[in-house]
């Protein structure tokens, strides 16, 4: 099982949830027919009946949840798919869950920290390092991020003058 996202809320009175998923161009929508919601180790499956983009998030309808209080009680849960439900990856393409705990590194070594968080800004990605601590903003892109290798879980990057100095306060 992958963990692709959270409810974040429930949508409604007919028992929607809104729903925010770690990846992108990760699900083909039309092929998904159910979603396993709970904690991993403890979900539990539920087909889908509707499903709409509203923005940064998604309004899912899922059979069986069908008022608020059904919906309040998913709210907070992680949300899962079974590995052969994921399409592969293009060259040059990641999911969010294999760039999330990958170190990053310069070229020439020095560990810049670990990658906490990837979010979305426009129709860039940045990634959100964590540096003892600190936050770094680093833009995902190839002349910045010059080699992903996920088997070693590390990003090499080549930054421009300042962008590390950039974030720190």
């Amino acid at each position: 099982m992958i963990n692709i996202g959270r409810v974040i809320r429930s949508q409604g009175k007919s028992g929607e949830l809104r729903v925010k998923f770690y990846v992108d161009k990760a699900i083909e929508f039309p092929e998904l027919i159910s979603l396993f919601i709970g904690e991993e180790g403890d979900v539990k499956e539920y087909r889908i009946e509707s499903i709409s983009e509203h923005g940064r998030a998604y309004h899912i309808k899922l059979a069986g949840v069908d008022s608020l209080p059904a919906a309040d009680r998913l709210a907070g849960r992680e949300v899962f798919i079974p590995k052969e439900q994921f399409r592969p990856s293009e060259e040059d393409e990641y999911y969010v869950f294999q760039l999330k705990g990958c170190a990053v590194l310069t070229r020439e070594g020095e560990k810049i920290g670990i990658v906490a968080d990837v979010q979305s800004a426009g129709s860039s990605v940045i990634l959100v390092v964590d540096r003892e601590g600190k936050e770094i903003l680093i833009p995902f892109h190839s002349e910045i991020c010059t080699e992903v290798d996920l088997m070693k879980r590390e990003i090499l990057i080549d930054p421009p003058a300042g962008l590390l100095e950039l974030n720190e306060i």
